[in-house]
């Protein structure tokens, strides 16, 4: 695989997390202090300041304190290039007429210190797609506009991660709704960059895009990652079983912006195959802690999930399918196998064998003669016959049905398998031959079908499905998945490394579930034996585990939270946009829960090398 470990490096070292000084926390002390009593003693705040770590010489100060459930307070002040003090700045926000109300609850205060003069900038022109002057960075540069009214705001460079807020678009759409297009047009903008802080229980912590810089990547902060959000989805599951599907924490709503148009309370959107992901992170985490307590969601969400299934006869034997929304698609079958056959494995509990081996009937009669799978056997409450299979193409459901598949043949006897063996070779074949040649469209620069490098991994366990051409597949996209990630020597911002991109200079692509696919291909090294395939592969997934942290909400990256319980342990899309789903969570949950296992062994190997 050739990867060359010194491009991966340490990503702390070029966005490394604050060490607060003894300084340091006296000064946030008597800041809590006085924002509780509402008083301020201003040559002894002055004095600490100049005591800390922090800039002293600055062209802005802004200060910014945040409480669960209400409005924010921003304040601000322009220095002159000299000791700027603290207090008068301090000052404004005590004398705010809400900050009483805020300082009688749990809150945060976030610093921010300008260093550079602010330059003007055609706020019509700028994009983040643009180079040069042209280029502006969401949740690296902000802005501050002065209206014709004399009014000065200030947009802070991390409002685009408190805000959801990830192009120039978004933001100017937010700002629209805000002050109004027509004020804006007459407004003079300027930009500027800042060193950002947020104050924690007993220290301090530097932001960068608005998120707690993550520091050096450990297992604890891994395993601290999973416990949240197994914490969530324990916390949001619904007495039915079903998961909390969506939810925006920048608005403490659940309206999903991909069904904007559904009221998530009168005609909620529900995808049963992310309902599965919800229950297979319980499975991962108990595989791995083996403490039982998730145990009972997972049967909750699998009773949830059996009363959608649908019985069909095939050939005088039944099978079934998940039924949602009015579609039977491949996917959500598949991965109920999964979910179904894990579950068995894992607790040894046989209680829903029967719906496994429907499901898994089901999907074998599912792969037509040529190896294709049908994709949706209801469409709209249509039964879709093999001729109109291809008007509902879906490029993800067959690894889906090949990863249920692959963890159902352990459930087998070695007579039983062999039927499904011989299908799934015919499957393998439509997939990793013709499907690329018929459907190369559908293919993009980043690999994207995890499930299907996870499946060929699940099937390496059986020899009889031990085919070279599929771990040639699988080797080859978790290639292509590295070629495409930023890496520490070429992130044009340091938070970038090991998040993907389709084109160099693309915003950071954070990605669990290519994550999980590059992970499958790393088991599958292991697997095989081909100790230096794994060996080459770890240095990604490190880097990769590291961005994927940046989506994690942590109590300390939550402090603009409307709602914290909620935000809580939840898993964003995007770095700077404060929607999450639960196959958002999943995927990286998911990914890190499958990690562990192997990280001692790695990184034990990894500084072995480094040594020698």
């Amino acid at each position: 695989m050739n990867v060359d470990k010194s491009q991966y490096g340490y990503p702390e070292k070029h966005l490394p997390e604050f060490l607060a000084s003894p300084a340091d926390i006296i000064f946030l002390h008597k800041l809590n202090k006085a924002i509780h009593d509402i008083a301020c003693d201003e040559a002894e705040i002055d004095r600490c300041f100049s005591e800390s770590q922090f800039p002293q010489h600055v062209e802005r100060l802004i200060l910014v304190l945040y409480a669960p459930g209400h409005k924010r307070i921003l304040v601000s002040r322009a220095g002159i290039r000299e000791q700027i003090r603290f207090s008068v700045v301090l000052r404004r926000l005590l004398d705010h007429p809400r900050c009483a109300q805020l300082a009688s609850l749990p809150f945060r205060l976030q610093m921010d210190f300008v260093l550079e003069p602010s330059s003007p900038m055609d706020y019509y022109t700028v994009g983040r797609e643009h180079a040069g002057n042209l280029h502006f960075e969401i949740g690296v540069d902000g802005l501050m506009f002065r209206g014709m009214d004399g009014k000065q705001h200030i947009f802070p460079p991390g409002d685009a991660y408190v805000r959801s807020v990830m192009s120039i678009g978004q933001l100017r759409e937010y700002l629209n709704n805000v002050h109004g297009e027509d004020y804006l047009r007459q407004a003079e903008f300027k930009r500027f960059r800042s060193e950002s802080y947020i104050s924690g229980e007993e220290s301090w912590l530097r932001l960068y895009r608005g998120y707690p810089v993550v520091g050096a990547l450990t297992k604890r902060k891994i395993g601290d990652a999973i416990e949240l959000a197994i914490a969530h989805i324990r916390y949001t599951q619904e007495e039915d079983g079903k998961f909390l599907y969506y939810y925006d924490a920048a608005l403490d709503s659940r309206w999903d912006h991909e069904h904007p148009k559904r009221n998530p309370t009168k005609n909620p959107y529900y995808n049963i195959l992310r309902h599965c992901g919800g229950a297979l992170t319980c499975i991962y985490h108990e595989k791995y802690y083996r403490d039982g307590k998730t145990l009972d969601n997972v049967r909750r969400a699998i009773d949830y999930l059996i009363a959608q299934a649908r019985v069909q006869d095939y050939g005088g034997r039944k099978g079934a399918y998940i039924y949602s929304e009015k579609k039977s698609k491949l996917g959500g079958t598949g991965i109920a196998l999964y979910l179904l056959a894990d579950y068995q494995i894992v607790t040894g509990d046989d209680r829903y064998r029967e719906w496994a081996d429907r499901f898994a009937w089901h999907l074998l009669n599912q792969i037509t003669d040529n190896g294709e799978f049908i994709y949706y056997n209801i469409y709209l409450d249509k039964p879709v016959t093999e001729k109109e299979n291809q008007k509902h193409f879906s490029f993800y459901y067959p690894g889906e049905a090949v990863c249920g598949l692959a963890k159902y043949l352990h459930l087998l006897d070695t007579e039983n398998r062999r039927e499904f063996f011989e299908k799934l070779r015919k499957a393998l074949e439509f997939l990793l031959i013709v499907r690329p040649v018929t459907r190369a469209s559908e293919y993009s620069a980043v690999p994207s079908d995890g499930w299907l490098m996870m499946g060929i991994m699940e099937l390496w366990d059986f020899e009889e499905m031990r085919d070279p051409i599929y771990a040639d597949f699988v080797f080859s996209d978790a290639r292509k998945m590295i070629d495409h990630m930023y890496k520490v020597t070429d992130a044009p911002y340091p938070d970038y490394a090991g998040a993907f991109y389709y084109n160099y200079s693309d915003y950071p692509y954070a990605d669990g579930a290519r994550c999980e696919g590059l992970l499958g291909a790393y088991e599958l090294a292991v697997k095989m034996e081909e100790h230096e395939t794994a060996r080459q592969l770890w240095p990604a997934l490190r880097l990769a585990a590291w961005a994927v942290m940046h989506l994690v909400n942590t109590e300390d990256s939550i402090y603009f939270a409307k709602n914290p319980a909620i935000a809580l342990g939840g898993i964003r899309f995007k770095y700077t946009r404060q929607w999450f789903r639960i196959d958002t969570i999943q995927h990286v949950a998911s990914f890190f829960a499958k990690m562990l296992p192997h990280w001692d062994a790695a990184e034990k190997l990894s500084e072995q090398r480094a040594s020698q």
